[in-house]
């Protein structure tokens, strides 16, 4: 069972080369992206450990915005480097260099192994109140201008500006809204997925012959690393093959809910009881040790 690890990563170089290490082995190789606004200081720390390592590649490095189309465009690049590659790859991951194991590797493979080709994303479909919350994220222009967004045609677009006053009761006026080209139905989810070659071979057909569809979201969604693959994977043929989880434990609980809480010792025993196979988010700054704790479990 070969392994490709796409690996989505901007800082804490020492934690992305750990991660590395802890995952190689003769079945698996890395396409790491680094965000291009990545002081180059940090960058030779990541490069430059694993340096020679030849199944460690680091990919074409673009600009990354939360929020932005840069987080699809990056796990694209990473996939078109994937297939490339002379290994024929059974299985293709996208994590971020804050991501680590909470299995070892040997479990990894039999999950993959028993999945008989099937592939892992999360996904929302309506009616779920979520997606339902999600949706004008596809419907609205969502204008992102250094570090502010801006939303039309909704209320409030210019945020703590007395032009709202003006601009609010015209806005029940205003009817336009955006649909995804091709009539598919929107799906929403998480943004990391473990998916077969069938899915990564179809992802990338389908990229290339559509771009309309690439158009689309390359402006004006918001969080399209939320959408763009879901939608392009239930709406296929393949649809059935898909497992809607993403075998990675993601702690949302902070007060505003919208960025994954750092693990701690203190959740050790809550993700390490779950089937997942990775969790996230870590910093060694915030807690060294609970990373030494899961290596203690898992080697």
């Amino acid at each position: 069972m070969k392994i490709a690890y796409i690996i989505t990563a901007y800082k804490l170089p020492d934690l992305l080369v750990r991660l590395v290490q802890r995952l190689n082995s003769e079945e698996t190789s890395f396409f790491i992206h680094v965000d291009k606004k990545t002081d180059e200081s940090i960058y030779k720390r990541m490069r430059e450990p694993l340096a020679a390592s030849g199944n460690v590649h680091f990919v074409e490095q673009i600009v990354c915005n939360w929020g932005e189309y840069g987080q699809v465009r990056a796990p694209l690049i990473g996939i078109q480097a994937v297939l490339a590659d002379e290994i024929q790859y059974d299985y293709v991951f996208l994590l971020t260099g804050q991501d680590y194991p909470i299995k070892s590797n040997r479990h990894i493979q039999q999950v993959l192994q028993n999945a008989g080709g099937r592939s892992f994303i999360n996904y929302l479909t309506f009616p779920h109140p979520d997606a339902i919350q999600k949706a004008d994220w596809i419907a609205y222009w969502h204008i992102h201008r250094r570090g502010r967004r801006f939303v039309f045609p909704q209320k409030n677009m210019f945020p703590n500006h007395a032009l709202n006053r003006l601009w609010n009761p015209l806005v029940p006026h205003i009817t336009l809204r955006r649909r995804i080209p091709g009539r598919l139905q929107p799906f929403f989810g998480g943004s990391h997925w473990c998916l077969s070659r069938e899915c990564v071979e179809y992802l990338n057909e389908f990229v290339q012959h559509n771009q309309a569809y690439v158009k689309f979201f390359s402006k004006y969604v918001h969080v399209p690393s939320e959408i763009f693959f879901q939608t392009i994977l239930l709406n296929s043929p393949l649809k059935d093959r898909l497992i809607n989880d993403d075998l990675s434990y993601i702690d949302f609980s902070g007060p505003k809910n919208a960025h994954p809480a750092v693990l701690r010792r203190n959740d050790f025993d809550k993700f390490m009881r779950t089937g997942d196979l990775f969790a996230r988010k870590f910093d060694p700054a915030v807690d060294p040790e609970v990373l030494d704790m899961i290596d203690a479990a898992i080697l």
